[in-house]
Formats: C-alpha cells, structure tokens, sequence
C-alpha cells in the first residue's frame, strides 16, 4: 500500500512556540506554572507537559500562586484582568494568529463597524476574541444571518481554525442583508495550507486518515473536508485506534495531520498503516 502524506504536517508554528513556551517555563519554575484548559488539542502532548509538571486548572480562582499560562488559543481579558488582580504572574503564548483576530476586530469596532465574529461560539478562541468586543455577534452557519438584527454597517472576523469554504458563503449571505460588510479573512495560513491539502489528497485516495485529538476544530474540519471528496476518512488521536480493515484492499491511503499533533505522532501512525496493510496482504 502506498501511503501519501501531506506535506503540511505536524505543529503549525502557533502550537510549536506555545509548547515550547511552556517547556520553558516548567523547566524554569518546575511545578509553579498553571494553564486554564490544555495547552493544545492533543492528548500524547498534553501528557507529555503535565508529566513535566505543568498544572490544569478550570478556574483563575484554583490557581494560588505562580504562573498562569495562557495557551494558543488565548482567553478572554477579564480572565487576564483576575489573575493579574490576584498577583500571579501572566505568560501570554496566544497564537500570533489568534491575536491578529483581537487586533482586526477591534480596529473595525473603533472604525464603527458592528462586529460579527464567525466560529463556533463555545470554542475557546472565539470565547476570547467576543471578549475583545463586547456585544459582538457570534454566528456559526449562514443560516443565523436572518435572525441577526439591523445595521448600516458590519465587519466580520473568523475563528482560525474555520472551514474557509463556509466563511466565504456567509459573507455572500451577509452582502444581501446589509448595507456595507468589510470582511477580514482571518483563518491562518496553515489551516488554508492544509485544507488546501486534504481536499486534494483524498481525491487520490481510498481512505484518508486524520491524526489530531478528537477536540481539535482543525481537525474535525480536515476530516470533514476528505469525507466530502469521497474518500473513507477516519480521525484518530494515535495509531493505536487504527484497524488492518480499513487498508484491506486499499492501494493508496492518505495521511494528514491537524496542528496541535506533533510530528513524531504522524510518523508513528506512517509506521502501523505500513504493519497493518503489510499484514492484510
């Protein structure tokens, strides 16, 4: 069986300077560093980190003393604004990309513009970037636009992690019922890349394996996106999860990565497709 990888894989560079920020800053405050939800959406790394000595918590209200991490996908100011007021010292590894997001959304708020912000409104990003504009409107489908009230003039920012496909048919949707809409395209380069990527890939293939944690947004969508071209998709957080049947008979199977998944896990994935389709044979 051949299997053709994608050649965007591993962490993107967002993900690759958070973890190394908080590599960091264990081995420089051990067991004093604390971060508000996982640092990224992958469970082999999350694991790795807290055998460390990083510690989780829910709440800036667990967290007694020492660092509060902030991860890729940022959190809201108030957030910050408490754990500041607390007196822990605040490490700020937001994704470079995430706070272009804050920066666009409120340059078109001070340029009078109401804010429509584009993602999934329980993902943590969009939770941060709404803090950034309060009374911001939050949708997740061109369906929503309808029930949206009035205005002269909106602009529109996008989780970067969405599916750029969808975005572009809600702003087409949101051109028919407002007057002026500026729309800032702020899905990151590497999402594009490897949307790009996947949507030709499983053209190619028979089956097309997705590798990233099952909370991972980008991930979810790349799968989505592989399963529409019609090939058999399967979205795995490890190759322990992959099964011989899937490669019976299959001469070309795809692999792709979100980009919270580090590249050593992509490799060992690589390594039990060949086992198990060598075996099927």
């Amino acid at each position: 069986m051949i299997i053709k990888r994608a050649k965007t894989q591993g962490f993107c560079f967002g993900v690759a300077i958070t973890v190394k920020k908080a590599e960091e800053a264990i081995e420089r405050e051990g067991a004093e560093v604390t971060t508000l939800g996982h640092v990224v959406h992958n469970p082999q790394m999350v694991a790795q980190l807290e055998a460390k000595g990083l510690r989780n918590a829910q709440s800036v209200d667990e967290i007694e003393r020492g660092t509060m991490f902030v991860r890729a996908h940022g959190l809201p100011v108030e957030t910050f604004e408490k754990a500041r007021a607390k007196g822990l010292t605040v490490l700020d590894a937001t994704c470079p990309m995430v706070t272009k997001i804050h920066v666009q959304a409120e340059k078109l708020r001070d340029e009078g513009y109401k804010i429509v912000v584009v993602g999934d409104p329980h993902h943590p990003e969009v939770k941060g970037t709404l803090s950034h504009v309060p009374g911001a409107w939050c949708i997740s489908s061109a369906d929503e636009i309808d029930a949206l009230p009035r205005a002269s003039r909106v602009g529109v920012v996008v989780q970067s992690t969405w599916n750029g496909k969808g975005f572009a048919e809600i702003v087409r949707r949101l051109t028919e019922k407002y007057y002026e809409v500026r729309a800032v395209n702020t899905i990151c380069t590497d999402t594009k890349n490897r949307q790009s990527e996947v949507d030709g890939l499983s053209r190619e293939v028979d089956v097309m394996v997705v590798v990233g944690g099952k909370t991972s947004a980008n991930t979810r969508h790349l799968a989505e996106l592989a399963a529409m071209n019609g090939a058999r998709a399967y979205h795995i957080e490890g190759p322990a999860e992959l099964e011989a049947a899937w490669f019976a008979g299959v001469e070309v199977a795809g692999l792709m990565s979100g980009a919270s998944t580090p590249g050593w896990l992509v490799d060992q994935v690589a390594d039990r497709m060949d086992v198990l389709a060598s075996d099927g044979r």
